[in-house]
């Protein structure tokens, strides 16, 4: 990856629910092209495409769109407003779906017709999805499949992502520019942190001593949104999305942000079982029910352990269907829409702005996307690393618990040699940490 690549920020959405253009109450590839502009300035210079090729005799049709969300005509539209706003897209491709449709023998030959086709349409990458499942495949000749996949990229000049879930899968950097890690979410639970910290403290060793470029999110369409998990209906939404944010932003590992987290999209919405059309959801309610939990207990846990959070219609406007469509979408009305883009691009207080800030100083500063990483410390509620880059080093502190936190004495004096650059809180104290506080601190 290049360098610009690195210490870029990347945007993933879920089209079904990002913005409808021709209100059939679904989303689709002209509603993102029409919001290219906004996510080109809150920062983002690429944007995952999920979800979006059709069917043919009960297999995925990786020559066709879905006509539902669009037609090669909408790519190339999306294309030329993403790259007005200096913007490239890359296109996600489920391995299943692949080995599915072209055949193990032919994968290698039928997936570059595929990919020379989209590249002159206007993609600029590609994401392979559950890249493990090539291994369960190909076993021996994985590494060898994967190369070939990744000079198929090469020689179309576009980016070459995979997901892995066994982290341990790949050795070196010679077969993915950038490994993409989505299960992250699966090792937080709110005031254990431990597993999570390590996770991140593993991945930028690796980085250093494998040179590896990992590709991290932490909330996607498999998972509630993080907000959820670790808030549910009380707490301070934005204190902990500045603490997550700057965590992100600062690591070497490449920040990928879920579509709604600029503006803090939660649950905070009116579940009508009746109205849902997702078959996952209403195969979880009734489980649920089974289960004997009452009704209302049934939709908070809906809300708070399902993926149904993350494929809420984003909130464009303070209106009854949130500027998403003219129509209901597939979870029907929207009822809370204090979190919305219209207001909050009015608050140079909101969120958005302050990850806007963030974006902007990981772009300047190599010490995050480029820089050498070092430990400081790290336990079940905090984690302390340093960021360096030539003559310019950075400490970070993250307590993404609900309590205070006091900090040993030698990070007490290592904070006290730096000037603060971000704080996402009112105090400061070189001795605490307070809840969901995060600190970037020049030394």
């Amino acid at each position: 990856m290049q360098n610009k690549e690195l210490k870029s920020t990347y945007y993933q959405v879920y089209l079904e629910s990002f913005l409808d253009s021709n209100n059939d109450g679904i989303g689709d590839m002209n509603g993102l092209a029409s919001k290219m502009s906004i996510l080109g300035q809150v920062g983002f210079n690429y944007v995952f495409v999920s979800d979006i090729f059709g069917e043919k005799d009960g297999k995925t049709d990786f020559n066709q769109i879905n006509p539902i969300l669009g037609d090669d005509k909408a790519i190339v539209n999306l294309y030329w407003k993403a790259k007005k706003n200096r913007i490239k897209v890359i296109l996600d491709f489920e391995s299943r779906d692949l080995i599915e449709s072209f055949g193990q023998d032919n994968f290698i030959d039928d997936f570059e017709k595929i990919i020379k086709k989209y590249h002159e349409l206007g993609i600029r990458g590609i994401r392979i999805l559950e890249t493990d499942y090539l291994k369960e495949i190909y076993q021996d000749k994985f590494e060898e499949t994967l190369k070939n996949l990744r000079q198929i990229c090469l020689d179309q000049e576009i980016l070459f992502v995979g997901e892995i879930a066994d982290i341990d899968l790949i050795k070196d950097d010679n077969l993915l520019d950038m490994v993409y890690y989505s299960k992250a979410s699966d090792l937080v639970e709110k005031n254990s942190y431990g597993k999570f910290y390590r996770l991140l403290d593993s991945l930028q060793n690796n980085i250093k001593d494998k040179d590896i470029h990992y590709g991290l999110d932490l909330t996607n369409t498999s998972h509630p949104r993080i907000m959820d998990k670790i808030l549910g209906e009380t707490g301070n939404t934005l204190a902990l999305s500045k603490a997550l944010a700057i965590m992100m932003i600062t690591m070497g590992i490449v920040p990928i942000f879920y579509q709604g987290e600029e503006i803090e999209a939660k649950a905070e919405y009116e579940l009508d079982i009746e109205k849902i059309k997702d078959s996952e959801i209403k195969e979880a309610y009734e489980k649920f029910l089974k289960s004997g939990l009452d009704k209302d207990q049934v939709l908070e846990k809906i809300k708070r352990e399902t993926n149904f959070s993350s494929k809420l219609a984003m909130r464009w406007d303070p209106t009854a269907l949130g500027g998403f469509s003219k129509v209901e979408n597939y979870y029907g009305d929207m009822i809370n829409l204090d979190n919305n883009y219209k207001d909050y691009l009015k608050d140079a207080d909101s969120f958005i702005f302050y990850l806007n800030e963030l974006i902007m100083l990981r772009k300047r500063e190599s010490a995050f996307g480029l820089g050498d990483y070092e430990k400081i410390f790290l336990d079940d509620s905090v984690y302390v690393y340093k960021k360096s880059y030539k003559d310019t080093t950075y400490l970070i502190l993250i307590n993404l618990t609900d309590d205070f936190y006091e900090l040993d004495e030698k990070i007490s004096d290592l904070m006290a040699e730096g000037e603060v650059i971000l704080n996402n809180n009112q105090d400061y104290e070189t001795e605490i940490l307070d809840a969901y506080q995060a600190l970037l601190i020049k030394l």
